[in-house]
């Protein structure tokens, strides 16, 4: 329904010209909530009523209640998956749809609003509908938090301390009070600190954004003793699971995860992967869904063949795996799992040569989709050898992002941070 195209009764001597000026507010919510999303955010140019309307917490929630109702099978709104090759150098993000959603389809569904850099932005986690980025992917200083479908933005302002080698997370929530929309979130840093302690101390820093602040303290992990065990455990990519951050270790195959919300002690643990996966040499995804966590795991076989597997944490304070399904897979292409339908744990994305393939792990069929180019990811310096060595040489992360029923705002800060934001009315818009 396109308001701005509605006709108009034209006057005359017996009618009085009626405009939307005349409408009431109830009745001017009831007709803009019933358009679709993008037109709801274009229309905030309209006039100052307009924009003060749209702006109203209620309209955000009869907006969502609306969608859900128009889309009961859909159990979340669409997702895509964002892709950044992290080894030998860094590349900027790009972006693969899986959906027909035509907010993902836009060319400028990207990161490139935010302020220009040497060097590419580096994407480190998701939370409800908000992006947690960064300059560097090791000695991370500059962190950005924004919405890529707004393109608004805020800068954090430099932590205190500097680390070679961090394990950044992020957590995000947001909810209407009676006057406002309302979001939160939480930045976590967790860093390695050389002792004489047979122990090894963690130095922990978590930025607050109704503070504005970042605050840092000390924190031991059990099981955990070297600084160079600390070191392989995967920057890329950090998963938040009920607030907890949870990061793989490349060798042991242990997770540590870090509780922010816990006010006492042991914030820090180890959970270790299923045991059965200790002896194998594969690739190893972490992701949630249903409320669980899931573990996929891709390895060798016998007779050329690769064996996918998938576990779920049962238990998560006694750390007890169970496992879902067991199969052989027949494609000794497939190098990597990338991710895990967010709501479907059925449906699983995988890294093959040359695209990426969905895995219905219950029907065990596969098919593509979506082929990559060999211009994607930057080039290879050798120029010599062939597009499948080229490929499996980088290392890709893939991280979901689930686009929101209605944008999630990005909260100014109190002090000490940047805002930003871009129009979306005037050429540079995402919409």
């Amino acid at each position: 329904m396109d308001i701005c195209a509605l006709p108009c009764k034209k006057p005359n001597s017996e009618s009085k010209q009626t405009s939307f000026d005349d409408l009431s507010n109830d009745l001017l919510i009831e007709i803009l909530h019933r358009i679709p999303l993008k037109p709801a955010h274009r229309f905030k140019c309209v006039s100052k009523r307009w924009v003060q309307v749209i702006c109203q917490p209620q309209f955000a929630q009869r907006f969502t209640h609306r969608m859900k109702l128009l889309h009961p099978s859909q159990a979340s709104p669409p997702f895509t998956l964002f892709f950044q090759c992290s080894f030998p150098l860094p590349f900027p993000v790009e972006f693969k749809h899986f959906q027909t959603d035509p907010q993902f389809m836009s060319s400028n569904f990207s990161l490139s609003f935010l302020p220009q850099n040497p060097n590419p932005i580096i994407f480190i986690a998701t939370s409800n509908g908000l992006v947690l980025c960064s300059t560097t992917l090791l000695s991370q200083m500059m962190y950005y938090v924004c919405n890529p479908l707004t393109a608004n933005w805020v800068a954090l302002p430099v932590p205190p301390w500097f680390h070679s080698h961090v394990l950044a997370g992020f957590v995000c929530h947001s909810y209407c009070d009676d006057i406002d929309t309302v979001t939160r979130f939480k930045v976590v840093r967790v860093s390695a600190v050389k002792t004489k302690k047979k122990s090894l101390d963690l130095c922990v820093e978590i930025f607050n954004s109704d503070t504005s602040e970042w605050q840092q303290f000390s924190e031991q992990c059990e099981g955990l003793h070297a600084t160079i065990d600390f070191t392989k455990f995967q920057t890329h990519a950090v998963l938040a699971h009920d607030d907890i951050m949870h990061w793989v270790h490349c060798g042991s195959r242990d997770i540590l995860a870090f509780d922010p919300k816990n006010k006492h002690d042991h914030k820090c643990r180890l959970i270790c992967q299923p045991r059965e996966l200790s002896d194998m040499h594969g690739h190893v995804c972490l992701s949630a869904c249903q409320g669980r966590l899931q573990c996929m795991f891709l390895s060798n076989s016998n007779n050329d063949r690769l064996l996918f597997q998938h576990w779920e944490l049962e238990d998560y304070v006694a750390g007890k795996w169970s496992l879902v399904r067991k199969f052989p897979v027949n494609n000794t292409n497939l190098l990597t799992v990338l991710g895990i339908h967010p709501v479907d744990p059925n449906i699983v994305y995988l890294l093959r040569t040359k695209n990426i393939v969905l895995l219905n792990t219950q029907s065990q069929q596969m098919e593509g989709v979506y082929y990559f180019t060999e211009g994607q990811f930057g080039r290879d310096n050798t120029m010599m050898n062939p597009f499948k060595l080229y490929i499996s040489k980088k290392k890709l992360n893939a991280f979901q992002f689930v686009l929101q029923w209605w944008p999630t705002p990005v909260p100014k800060l109190d002090k000490g941070g940047t805002i930003g934001q871009r129009s979306v009315f005037h050429g540079g818009g995402v919409f």
